[in-house]
């Protein structure tokens, strides 16, 4: 589990809460990176998260992602883009090489690499929308009393 510690500042509806964070390495990799924004200042973060135990404008609260949703999105992220343009240049260097177009291979390679790696961008951007936000979304899963000590390394 990856969690933070922030203040809920905004409710939206029932189910979702606006929550001000400050703003860790780990944010670069988080399976929410959709869902924030950054702060006034370059240290703290704006974050969306599902509110399932009812937390209040002005709680300290504790949100987490699970690892495997971070594991997913990282993989979709970095892993596929890179896929579609190795394919993509062996695709393209085949096709300039075996086939008679009157195009160097190389620039054919590149051309189409580029095209795949543009079009897996746009497919996960496109597919992302059929997913619920709730499965990816990070929880409140606790909310702490304004004197109880926070683990340094989770802030």
């Amino acid at each position: 589990m990856l969690e933070e510690v922030g203040s809920v500042v905004e409710l939206q509806g029932k189910q979702s809460a606006i929550v001000l964070c400050q703003k860790s390495s780990m944010c670069a990799h988080c399976a929410a990176v959709g869902l924030c924004r950054i702060g006034d200042d370059s240290h703290t973060m704006v974050v969306e998260a599902l509110n399932p135990l009812g937390a209040k404008v002005g709680d300290r609260v504790r949100l987490a992602t699970s690892t495997r949703t971070f594991l997913q999105s990282s993989f979709m992220l970095y892993i596929v883009p890179i896929l579609g343009l190795l394919i993509g240049a062996i695709a393209g260097q085949l096709i300039g090489t075996y086939l008679v177009v009157g195009v160097d291979p190389n620039l054919l390679a590149a051309l189409i690499g580029f095209s795949f790696l543009a079009g897996t961008f746009l497919l996960l951007k496109v597919g992302s929308r059929a997913i619920p936000k709730e499965q990816y979304m990070p929880r409140i899963v606790a909310i702490l009393k304004e004197d109880e000590p926070v683990d340094p390394e989770k802030e």
